[in-house]
């Protein structure tokens, strides 16, 4: 056994939760300090990864490949405090904990070769050939009795979420404790905030109002705009199972969706696809959450970023002789109030247009108030249904019933007409559905309108009532009045939305 007299050591552990959690760390802890000094060395540093030395994670290479990396912070650290002779060699209870994976492993028997630190301990040994081939086995061994429980854990997984049950340690926002039940002093608010995103209102307009208000999270926290956003992705809200998947572009960008989990099920004699029904009791239907991916997206960037308007019509105000969108600018100088204006040359605009704040935002206002008014005059207390569901029933039973045709055995339809008709059908469905959810979106946004819009509009935040004007008009046209001369709506030209 290799002797470590007068070497300073450093002694690796990891967190193991099938061995004890963290009485396994203890002991790995008081066991190798032991192994230590029996053989004359001493322990001046612990390196401690506390998360599984066997989930891997997709890092994206200097060439924009995306690879599957164990992410081991401290052993990483440890290495390289060998190499850099901070330690003389490292300690390590058994090398199951040291690693398992073999590209970690040749890592640190490049360090014992190179720079003649040592690493061992009971049972480890990578100062010698036979210590080294002896790891290598043992590698080897532990990687396959890994990847058997990693089958066998996610098989598990997939029968657990076939069946709905819920899973997952935190209670989930909205949820009482037994993730089954809604608990309504957050299921009501966050079913009223749908309702209100699906009517316009833009979801930093919510986040501020409970903020405001003092509503946190499920977890005590205030709230961002990414945890509200992944609440509302999530298909659990309508009562369907979900999970996330990862998806690179080209240039490596990680993003990351909610989809609905589905299983095949036989019917009528046919095997047909569904989706996974949860355990739980939904928030919205099916067809307004469908309506809000439609709106918020369904899919996650890390690196996106809310640039938010702070003055009413700004971008909404377009410039007559250019059509470049128009900034609002602060009081300054002899200017008394907030003064709309197009952007200079160098930004884009033209710079020869500018209007009175207040006055043109009091004569946008008027407009808006009136049509609002004739609308909510004019809208019927009921609204029918979707009148395009059968056909889209008829869509979706046609390609289950193309699915089957193939995946029969023998199969009952060639390549060609196969991926040409359900190429087609895909099509026919996403037109359908995306027809519905502009339905769903349209009859949300009847349903909210207010009662007295003049009445509650200084209590709407600033990006509700940017929401209501831009649901009206697509842009106001402001034409060149002439230097000095007094504001004149006429030259305020409104392009309404149908």
């Amino acid at each position: 056994m290799t002797k470590l007299d007068g070497l300073k050591l450093g002694l690796y552990r990891r967190y193991s939760q099938l061995t004890g959690g963290d009485d396994a760390l203890e002991r790995q802890d008081e066991d190798g300090h032991d192994y230590a000094e029996e053989f004359g060395g001493e322990v001046v540093e612990v390196y401690e990864d506390k998360k599984s030395a066997w989930r891997k994670k997709r890092v994206v290479q200097p060439d924009g490949t995306m690879v599957l990396r164990v992410i081991r912070p401290d052993y990483t650290r440890m290495l390289a405090d060998l190499r850099a002779g901070e330690i003389d060699g490292a300690v390590v209870y058994d090398l199951d904990r040291l690693t398992r994976d073999l590209r970690d492993l040749e890592d640190a028997i490049e360090v014992v070769e190179l720079y003649g630190r040592p690493i061992v301990g009971p049972g480890v040994d990578l100062t010698t050939d036979h210590g080294r081939a002896n790891a290598r086995a043992q590698a080897v061994s532990a990687n396959k009795a890994s990847q058997d429980t990693s089958r066998r854990v996610k098989r598990a997984h997939r029968q657990q979420a076939e069946r709905g049950v819920p899973v997952g340690s935190r209670r989930p926002f909205g949820w009482k404790a037994d993730k089954r039940t809604l608990e309504p002093a957050e299921a009501e608010p966050l079913q009223a905030a749908i309702r209100r995103i699906l009517a316009g209102v833009p979801v930093a307009a919510i986040i501020r109002e409970w903020n405001d208000a003092g509503f946190l999270t499920a977890r005590g926290a205030r709230w961002r705009k990414a945890t509200l956003v992944k609440i509302l992705r999530n298909p659990r809200i309508c009562g369907l199972r979900g999970r996330g998947v990862q998806t690179v572009n080209k240039h490596g960008q990680i993003s990351e969706r909610m989809e609905v989990v589905t299983r095949r099920i036989r019917q009528d004699g046919k095997t047909i696809t569904v989706p996974v029904v949860g355990q739980w009791e939904p928030i919205i239907s099916v067809e307004e959450w469908e309506a809000l991916t439609a709106i918020i997206g369904d899919r996650t960037n890390g690196d996106a970023r809310h640039n938010a308007r702070r003055y009413l019509l700004t971008a909404i105000l377009r410039c007559g002789l250019c059509g470049g969108a128009m900034r609002c600018c602060p009081p300054a100088g002899t200017r008394k109030s907030n003064t709309y204006q197009c952007y200079a040359v160098t930004n884009g605009g033209c710079g020869r247009v500018a209007r009175n704040g207040p006055l043109t935002e009091q004569h946008v206002l008027a407009a808006v108030f009136a049509k609002v008014e004739l609308e909510t005059a004019q809208a019927t207390a009921d609204i029918a249904p979707w009148g395009r569901q059968t056909e889209l029933d008829d869509v979706r039973t046609t390609i289950e019933e193309t699915n089957a045709a193939w995946t029969a055995r023998p199969r009952r339809i060639d390549p060609q007409d196969y991926f040409t008709v359900l190429s087609d059908l895909r099509e026919q469905e996403r037109g359908l559905v995306a027809d519905r959810n502009a339905y769903q979106v349209a009859a949300a946004k009847a349903h909210s309108r207010p009662a007295d819009i003049r009445a509650e509009w200084d209590d709407y935040t600033l990006p509700h009532q940017r929401a209501i004007i831009s649901e009206h008009l697509h842009a106001v046209v402001v034409h060149p009045a002439g230097k000095g001369k007094p504001f004149n709506p006429d030259l305020l030209e409104l392009v309404w939305r149908d």
